[in-house]
C-alpha cells in the first residue's frame, strides 16, 4: 500500500537517524563531532512500504538529492530501479556488488586496487574497463546506461549532470567524494559513506541488505566505544608523505573520522586545521602512533612505497628516531581505499585503527 508522498518520510528520516547516528556513534568528545545524520538525509519523495514477509520496499516514483559539478544540490527521480548503470571506482563497484546488484552492472572502471576476496565471484560477472579511468561521454551513451554512481570528478564539463539528467539518466556522487565541497567545508565522516550504502539500497528497492551492511559497521563501532568508554585513546597521526612534508588526514576527513572511529585522538590536523606539516612539526605532537597512507603505484622522490614498506619513510629517517611511535614499533601502513570514499572498506579502516591501537579487544 502507498502512504502518501512527503518531501521528507517520516520512516526514511527514522531508519536512516538510527543507522547513520550508529556511524557517527564512537567520534571522541574531545573532536569535532561527525556530521549530524539529518544533514545528509536522502531526500525522498515516497515511503518505502513492508511486503507481507516483512521486507522494505521502495515506492516509486523515487525522488532524491545528488549533486551537480557546481556542487549544488540537485533532485533526479526514478520512477524505477535501474537496469544498466555504470559504476565508478572502487566504493561504488563493491558496495553494488555487496547489493546484490552484479546483473545490473553494464560496465565499470576506475578501481584503485583489487576487488575485495569475498566479492570475487560477483566482480568476475561485470563489463570491467581494466586500463580505462571514466568512460568517455560517447562510450557511456553507447551502453545506454540509465544510472550513474561515481565520484564528483566523474562529472567533469564534459559529463554533466545536468547532460544524463535530460536523457532519462539518474545519477548519484558519493558524498565523500567533494561534491559538496572540500575537507575544510566539509567534515567527511563515516556516517556519509553508510549513507552512500543506504542510497544505494533504496535506489535499487534492495534496503534491507543496505542495512544489514551498516548494522555490521555500527556494531563494530559500539564495540569499540564500549571498550574505551573508561580508558585514555592512544594519539595519533594519519600522514601522507608528499616528499619532505606531510598531508594530514585530520578531523575534517574521512580518514580522520576513520581513525577517531577506531579509537584514535588525532593528534594533530584539528578541525579546521587542514594544511600540511612538516617534520619538525610532527616531532612536535609526538604522537603514540603513525599510520601512513599509501595506494597502487605512491610513490616519494622516484621511491616505490606502495605498501607495507611506507612506514619506512618514517622508521628509517633519523630525524623519526625519539618518535614515541617509533620506539615503540607503532608505525603501520594504511590503504587510501579504506580512509577515502572507502564505501565497504569502512569497517577494515575502521579495524586497521582498532586492531593496531588496541589488539587487546581482538584477542
Amino acid at each position: 500500500m502507498h502512504v502518501g508522498k512527503k518531501t521528507l518520510s517520516a520512516l526514511m528520516a527514522l531508519t536512516l537517524t538510527a543507522s547513520l547516528a550508529a556511524c557517527s556513534a564512537s567520534t571522541p568528545a574531545d573532536t569535532t563531532p561527525a556530521a549530524t545524520p539529518s544533514e545528509n538525509l536522502v531526500q525522498t519523495s515516497s515511503t518505502p512500504s513492508v511486503d507481507e514477509e516483512g521486507a522494505k520496499r521502495t515506492e516509486y516514483p523515487l525522488t532524491i538529492t545528488t549533486y551537480n559539478y557546481n556542487k549544488e544540490p540537485v533532485e533526479y527521480t526514478f520512477e524505477k530501479a535501474p537496469e544498466r548503470v555504470y559504476a565508478y571506482a572502487q566504493d561504488n563497484i563493491e558496495i553494488l556488488l555487496s547489493l546484490g546488484l552484479a546483473d545490473r552492472i553494464v560496465a565499470a572502471s576506475g578501481m584503485d586496487g583489487e576487488i575485495a576476496p569475498e566479492l570475487a565471484d560477483e566482480f568476475a560477472k561485470i563489463d570491467y574497463h581494466e586500463d580505462t579511468g571514466v568512460l568517455s561521454k560517447e562510450d557511456l551513451l553507447a551502453l545506454e546506461p540509465d544510472f550513474i554512481a561515481a565520484w564528483y570528478s566523474t562529472f567533469s564539463d564534459k559529463r554533466l549532470v545536468d547532460f544524463w539528467h535530460e536523457r532519462s539518466v539518474g545519477t548519484y556522487m558519493a558524498l565523500n567524494s567533494g561534491c559538496r565541497g572540500g575537507s575544510g567545508t566539509y567534515q567527511q565522516t563515516v556516517a556519509d559513506e553508510c549513507q552512500d550504502i543506504l542510497t544505494l539500497g533504496m535506489i535499487f528497492d534492495v534496503q534491507d541488505r543496505a542495512e544489514a551492511l551498516v548494522a555490521e559497521i555500527q556494531g563494530e563501532l559500539d564495540n569499540i566505544s564500549t571498550y574505551l568508554a573508561d580508558k585514555d585513546r592512544l594519539t595519533v597521526a594519519v600522514l601522507e608523505d608528499e616528499g619532505g612534508t606531510y598531508r594530514v588526514y585530520g578531523e575534517d576527513t574521512l580518514g580522520g573520522n576513520v581513525a577517531t572511529s577506531g579509537g584514535a585522538e588525532l593528534a594533530v590536523g584539528k578541525h579546521g586545521d587542514n594544511g600540511n606539516i612538516s617534520a619538525e612539526d610532527l616531532i612536535a605532537a609526538n604522537p603514540d602512533a603513525i599510520f601512513m597512507v599509501w595506494y597502487n603505484g605512491y610513490t616519494v622522490n622516484d621511491t616505490d612505497y606502495a605498501g607495507e614498506q611506507v612506514v619506512e619513510l618514517i622508521t628509517e629517517n633519523p630525524a623519526f628516531a625519539s618518535l614515541d611511535a617509533v620506539k615503540n614499533g607503532r608505525v603501520f601502513a594504511i590503504n587510501l581505499n579504506n580512509v577515502y570514499c572507502s564505501g565497504m572498506r569502512t569497517l577494515d579502516g575502521v579495524l586497521d585503527f582498532a586492531q593496531h591501537l588496541y589488539p587487546e579487544l581482538y584477542q
